[in-house]
């Protein structure tokens, strides 16, 4: 899992992202909110959304037909997170 984590934060993309819920742990957004802050096209936000869902970065909610992602509450993949964000993430 570690090198998939290290692979994926190669995209600038990832990076944006999992920089803003690691830096604010409490957020709940859509794809369009999240697009939003990273000012990219809605379909390049979804898809590094999903990937990083699989990598167990991120979590996807759902409620009332709205998809909502949070970062992570598993600490051990925080800690390789944090462990990336002291290399340079």
């Amino acid at each position: 899992m570690e090198q998939n984590l290290k692979k994926l934060l190669k995209s600038k993309l990832a990076r944006d992202i999992v920089r803003f819920f690691h830096q604010n742990q409490g957020s709940i957004d859509t794809v369009s909110g999240v697009s939003a802050w990273v000012q990219k096209d809605k379909k390049e936000v979804k898809k590094a959304l999903d990937r990083l869902v699989r990598e167990g970065v991120l979590e996807e909610h759902s409620e009332a037909g709205t998809k909502g992602y949070c970062y992570t509450r598993d600490k051990k993949m925080m800690d390789k997170i944090e462990k990336s964000a002291e290399e340079g993430l």
